[in-house]
């Protein structure tokens, strides 16, 4: 019938027709978006850091994924800086973000003040370091007499050089809202937000079968930008798919022969 989309698809094989007609099946949608599902991102970008082996345990695209937000989103001074774990200036940096961690915790919603926490659980920390996290989140940390002594020694410290580093770093951590914004502005693009979701939906955005699923799970959250999810929805998604290399070629391939055999 005219007007009507078509519900079946027709398989040959060899000619013959006596095979069921099979009904396309819509994938399932993703969930909403939540703060648990940032969580357990986050947990995982933190274990990468810390066993960088880790990184081959995801997917290939969900790799390159990862690699070009960090491109985005990460000045590549900064990258280099925190690269070096000893330098004093990256620790200044970390001092200025321990001072604001209460206040970027208060922002992430429905954590309910346990963002520290819920993070330190995920990353099964060990009590000693669970119980650092949730000081930090709290603003405690940064009054503790350890602390105060260490970033006084800081200060303070006979060699020059190490003085400048720190504060150095601290005006860095002070004003790192602010460049991330900026080097957001001069980096990104519209596909950033198809990216981070890319990211965020790695594990179910693996177990879809097409190109063609990508687009349709991920078109409801850019329904509103037409900029975004316009008439070549499903082209730019395949094109975005070609960069990062995700295809599920392989896997269509492994149905069709299951199916021969069958």
């Amino acid at each position: 019938m005219r007007g009507r989309r078509a519900l079946f698809t027709v398989e040959f094989c060899g000619g013959n027709l006596d095979r069921p007609l099979v009904a396309r099946t819509a994938p399932k949608p993703l969930p909403e978006f939540s703060p648990d599902r940032l969580l357990d991102r986050v947990a995982e970008a933190l274990r990468v850091a810390a066993e960088p082996v880790r990184f081959k345990e995801f997917p290939a695209w969900t790799q390159r994924v990862m690699g070009i937000l960090q491109e985005q989103f990460v000045p590549r001074e900064f990258a280099a800086v925190l690269a070096g774990d000893a330098s004093v200036f990256a620790e200044g940096i970390a001092v200025a973000w321990a001072a604001k961690a209460r206040d970027l915790a208060q922002t992430r919603p429905g954590t309910g003040g346990r963002f520290a926490q819920s993070l330190a659980e995920r990353l099964a920390l060990d009590d000693g370091a669970r119980k650092i996290a949730m000081q930090v989140e709290a603003g405690a940390f940064t009054a503790s007499d350890a602390f105060q002594k260490q970033v006084m020694s800081r200060l303070f410290a006979p060699d020059f050089a190490v003085r400048r580093a720190f504060v150095e770093g601290l005006a860095i951590g002070n004003r790192l809202p602010e460049l991330l914004d900026r080097q957001a502005q001069r980096s990104t693009t519209d596909a950033t937000g198809i990216y981070l979701l890319l990211w965020f939906y790695w594990p179910e955005i693996a177990g879809l079968k097409s190109i063609g699923e990508v687009a349709t799970v991920l078109a409801p959250f850019f329904a509103e930008n037409r900029n975004a999810a316009g008439a070549h929805w499903e082209e730019r998604i395949r094109k975005l798919a070609n960069r990062i290399g995700l295809s599920f070629r392989a896997q269509q391939e492994g149905r069709k022969k299951s199916a021969e055999v069958r």
